[in-house]
């Protein structure tokens, strides 16, 4: 993909007014306060011992992520129908290069989609590509949600003693489960697309015909699917639920690599609550500050100290950036779109 391609997949946003890129800072900056905070109040050289302390057992954080990866990959690959598939090698390349936005951006988990389907598109049109990244966005969700959910009923077994963390997990849980829902509601209804674009008209953004023509029918294939594909999405939202899971392994291992013993169901509460903290701070880019926070309480309250929680969220930060990394290389370096033959 070269360097226009880029330029043209950043969208309206690319070049901000002043107000927006200041509010942009000013949340940056705030993200930074609260990462330096909790980092001080950890103790910046025991955060920084135990990063050296892991070594080269980073590699195994990555194999952890490759494994997600691939699960999720495989999750969007069954929504397909047979004779519509994407190859499977292509779609972990194209989700992978999608994801790299999702991790580097200031939008939280969506920014990546629109290069997704724009990638999709040159093998199954702009129609079917946008529906497919929206089903699998939302079932993406889903399973994040079911994940976030069984995490704090593992909080509930895991800090019998200590019910303010898992009622504040609840009730950060509860807003996003009811946006979902809604979600779901409507695209299986056939105008979740048509709603949502009513939200870029409030902002006086004008719709041409043929691009509400494109919204109609992409309500429609989004309500086709939710009525007559049930079986693909019971596996696909399956397997995006174990990918997410696969994330309290990774929270073990980074304890385990540190020296330190958590079990199962502790690690799995302390990926949901970092994961359920930077999804709620979604307006601070990436979650900064707010996915180390999430950790930190978690680990200070089942016993295991700040230093420990501090460590394991930016060594997971790390870990996503490097895979962002691995991501925009294949963005960067994706093959030209042929012009087409006259």
């Amino acid at each position: 993909m070269t360097t226009s391609a880029l330029e043209t997949t950043a969208g309206p946003d690319a070049k901000p007014g002043p107000k927006r890129r200041w509010v942009r800072i000013a949340l940056a900056a705030l993200g930074v306060l609260m990462l330096s905070g909790f980092l001080w109040a950890a103790g910046p050289k025991q955060v920084a011992d135990n990063i050296g302390q892991v070594g080269f057992g980073f590699g195994y954080l990555l194999l952890v992520t490759f494994t997600w990866r691939i699960i999720e990959t495989t999750g969007t690959w069954v929504l397909m129908t047979p004779e519509r598939r994407v190859g499977w090698g292509k779609l972990f390349l194209i989700r992978s290069a999608g994801e790299s936005v999702n991790m580097l951006s200031l939008f939280g988990n969506v920014a990546g989609e629109p290069v997704k389907a724009m990638l999709l598109k040159r093998h199954l049109g702009g129609t079917e590509s946008t529906g497919l990244v929206l089903l699998d966005k939302t079932i993406f969700f889903l399973g994040s949600m079911t994940f976030m959910t069984v995490g704090t009923v593992f909080g509930v077994w895991v800090l019998a003693d200590r019910p303010a963390v898992v009622v504040t997990s609840l009730a950060l849980l509860t807003p996003w489960v009811s946006v979902l829902s809604f979600a779901v509601w409507r695209q299986a209804n056939g105008d979740f697309v048509v709603q949502a674009s009513r939200l870029v008209r409030l902002l006086r953004i004008k719709l041409s015909e043929n691009t509400m023509a494109k919204i109609a029918r992409v309500d429609a294939l989004l309500s086709d699917f939710w009525r007559l594909h049930k079986a693909r999405f019971f596996m696909s939202y399956t397997l995006h639920t174990l990918g997410r899971c696969v994330r309290a392994v990774d929270v073990w291992l980074i304890v385990f690599l540190l020296g330190k013993h958590i079990t199962l169901q502790a690690a799995f509460f302390a990926a949901a609550a970092g994961m359920l903290a930077s999804t709620s701070f979604v307006f601070i880019p990436g979650g900064l500050g707010a996915f180390e926070g999430g950790h930190a309480v978690v680990f200070e309250a089942i016993g295991l100290g700040l230093s420990v929680g501090v460590t394991v969220g930016i060594l997971r930060r790390i870990r996503n950036y490097v895979m962002a990394g691995f991501g925009y290389l294949l963005l960067v370096f994706w093959p030209a779109e042929a012009p087409p033959s006259k």
